[in-house]
């Protein structure tokens, strides 16, 4: 099935100079990329796209986390994806949200970990885990006007 699906190449990625890594190896899904850009991240953006969590304890390290304030107020890298079951390859390449739980090749694997001042999670990146929250994601990041087809 043809779909599209959202990546972000979180501030903790950015602030260790992994994105190129990370996109050489989306590169090699054979998926065709259709939006990128570098957003400095603001707490509406933020809140929005973590909204599903914003009654759990650590809303507000999320928000922090994305928005770099954790991270030297580093950006994000945006990125859509297209192709052949492009949310399950993508998602498959990324590993588990827990870097300490991903197997060691995906790339939460190599380049995750937990914080330990805050018990965060750097996951390094955010990969739609659905259809519904890849559309959803998308119209949130991107313009329509900003994606090539």
């Amino acid at each position: 099935m043809n779909e599209k699906t959202l990546v972000l190449i979180k501030p903790d990625a950015m602030i260790k100079r992994l994105a190129g890594n990370i996109i050489s190896e989306l590169y090699n899904l054979d998926l065709k990329m259709v939006g990128l850009k570098l957003v400095n991240v603001k707490k509406e953006l933020a809140e929005k796209h973590y909204e599903e969590h914003k009654e759990k304890p650590f809303f507000q390290e999320l928000i922090e986390h994305i928005t770099g304030k954790l991270h030297e107020n580093e950006n994000v890298i945006a990125i859509v994806y297209s192709g052949e079951n492009a949310i399950s390859k993508v998602r498959e390449l990324v590993g588990k949200t827990n870097p300490d739980e991903s197997i060691p090749h995906t790339l939460r694997g190599k380049y995750g970990k937990i914080h330990s001042k805050t018990n965060c999670h750097e996951t390094v990146i955010h990969a739609s885990d659905s259809q519904d929250n890849a559309k959803k994601e998308i119209d949130l990041w991107f313009k329509k006007d900003e994606l090539v087809e």
